[in-house]
């Protein structure tokens, strides 16, 4: 059956218990990939969780995305100057 494009994914939650769990078997050296296996969720879910655990970050924080922003808008400006060389200079 085909999915319309409007419908919403799923998306399952998990309790603190089952993450802590999840972790505790990480540090005793279980493979992630077994553990994605065994679970049923992805292997970046548990390195996700894992890196939560130890207060590390876990998206861009507000100054990448500013950055980002920035680099952006500087790169579109650089092609519009590149763009008005090459038409002042074939008016020589």
């Amino acid at each position: 059956m085909k999915q319309e494009a409007n419908t919403k994914k799923k998306y399952r939650k998990y309790d603190a218990a089952f993450k802590a769990e999840a972790i505790r078997q990480m540090e005793q050296g279980r493979s992630v990939a077994e553990l994605a296996t065994s679970l049923g969720v992805g292997q970046s879910l548990l390195h996700r969780w894992k890196k939560q655990s130890k207060g590390g970050p876990t998206g861009p924080s507000a100054e990448t995305r500013h950055l980002r922003k920035e680099m952006k808008r500087l790169k579109e400006e650089n092609e519009i100057l590149k763009k008005a060389l090459s038409i002042f200079s074939r008016l020589d």
